[in-house]
């Protein structure tokens, strides 16, 4: 059985810090608009008050933790970049609308990476994400394809200067590095639900499915790990849960949590509802966003 329901209502995203104490952030419908909210697993209760009118594309949000071990969102709205710490509720905004926002680090401080297109030589900027200063601007080559369908991949601050350009049409993943400012590798993609996610003793992961498969790369495309499921994986979400690398993912009426020194999955924890996004906490809480609420459930792990 789930654990809980943190909160009824349509949620259609979640993320959550990749290190430090456990942090999420969700997306649902409101009245009209979007709201966004950021939670601490702690308490199971939200962290500082919602925020009207955010947008319900993952590319345009990104949440994460920073160098400092500050949490921060950002997001576009009406032409501005909003970064916004929840712990805080300080908040700045930058001019712009991107077609995609991320998170990284740059010189060791917090970034907030924007991707603009939607042509395919687009335009990167990093913004410092205590301040709003420009840290860099640059081009950069999309191929045959444009910002339209991509998202940012991340997991600050474990990722450093390293983001992912993932793609639902696209056959790979481009990894940039913001402070050398370029392409550092491309790696096959099977199309949605990829995700970065630190390593336990190394560069972050690349976590993705492909079928019945959920298959973990180096950023070398490197194979480190393939975890099989019973069917075909939807949304994932990877972690490092009390010094181990774990991995979940939904799958039909169920949510699957491998231990990645395993192939098979360690645990079944059966879902009400279809998963929209996916997300695993530092404490190995695990996070579901369904059309009838956030569900949580806890990994073996962290029992």
């Amino acid at each position: 059985m789930l654990e809980s329901v943190l909160a009824r209502g349509a949620f259609d995203g979640v993320a959550a810090t990749a290190a430090g104490p456990p942090l999420a952030f969700t997306t649902r419908a409101g009245q009209g608009a979007n709201i966004g909210q950021a939670w601490d697993l702690r308490t199971r209760s939200p962290l500082g008050p919602p925020i009207p009118d955010f947008p319900d594309h993952r590319a345009e949000w990104a949440f994460g933790l920073l160098p400092d071990g500050s949490p921060v969102a950002a997001w576009t709205h009406r032409d501005r970049v909003h970064v916004h710490d929840p712990s805080t509720g300080a908040e700045f905004t930058v001019d712009g609308q991107p077609d995609l926002i991320g998170l990284a680090v740059h010189d060791g401080r917090g970034a907030v990476v924007a991707v603009f297109g939607p042509a395919n030589d687009a335009k990167v900027v990093v913004w410092d994400a205590r301040n709003g200063d420009l840290r860099a601007e640059f081009g950069i080559w999309l191929g045959h394809w444009t910002a339209i369908d991509r998202w940012i991949l991340h997991a600050t601050p474990a990722s450093g200067p390293l983001v992912g350009l993932a793609c639902d049409t696209e056959r790979t993943i481009g990894i940039l590095d913001i402070e050398r400012e370029e392409e550092t590798a491309s790696l096959p993609s099977s199309g949605s639900h990829a995700v970065l996610a630190p390593s336990p003793d190394g560069p972050p992961l690349l976590v993705q499915p492909d079928g019945a498969e959920l298959l973990v790369r180096t950023l070398d495309g490197d194979l480190a790990a393939t975890l099989t499921a019973p069917a075909d994986i939807g949304p994932v979400a990877a972690s490092i849960v009390d010094g181990r690398f774990m991995a979940a993912a939904a799958v039909h009426d169920a949510l699957l949590v491998w231990d990645a020194a395993s192939a098979t999955p360690s645990q079944r924890v059966p879902i009400p509802a279809a998963v929209n996004d996916l997300a695993l906490t530092t404490d190995g809480t695990l996070l579901a966003a369904t059309d009838t609420g956030l569900h949580a459930a806890s990994t073996q792990a962290a029992a």
